[in-house]
């Protein structure tokens, strides 16, 4: 199994969660509200993860987003994402996103339909069900997965192919 990348420390006034304990499974929490630092601290974390010498899947739970981030959020998002597409087709397995509501889901799939992702993205109700949707990619990608991910998805603690 590789190293996971060094993320930096969450700062003060962040409250974003940049999770690579279960590399090369990474988990993203949503604060309640999102602000200019939380983007700025995620687009940092995100270039460890690029940088590192192995692919990554990743999980954005933001069932605890309490408002949609506003046009200016939105948009720098959207400049860092289109100013990446190769290295994330290149890095990304998967991107796994939760979204609580089957409404914006169904929304967001329509959304992706329009304007695909460079690596493969879907939507789930849970973080259970994401995590394992990402840890198949990532076991079709021929890594190591640490316990903890299958512990994440509610899974037995072996890979598919030694069960």
């Amino acid at each position: 199994m590789s190293a996971a990348p060094e993320i930096a420390g969450q700062p003060s006034g962040v409250g974003i969660r940049f999770d690579a304990s279960m590399w090369p499974l990474v988990l993203v929490t949503m604060p309640g509200e999102l602000h200019l630092d939380d983007i700025g601290y995620l687009q940092e974390s995100y270039e460890a993860v690029f940088a590192a010498p192995t692919r990554h899947a990743l999980i954005v739970d933001t069932s605890t987003l309490v408002s949609v981030p506003d046009a200016t959020l939105r948009k720098r998002m959207k400049e860092f994402e289109d100013g990446r597409r190769s290295i994330i087709r290149a890095k990304n397995i998967g991107s796994a996103i939760v979204l609580s509501s089957s409404i914006v889901r169904g929304a967001y799939t329509a959304l992706r339909w329009i304007s695909p992702q460079p690596a493969p993205n879907k939507a789930f109700p849970s973080v259970r069900e994401a995590a394992r949707w990402c840890i198949q990619g990532i076991e079709d990608d021929g890594q190591e997965i640490p316990a903890s991910a299958y512990i994440l998805a509610g899974m037995p603690t072996q890979p598919s192919f030694m069960r």
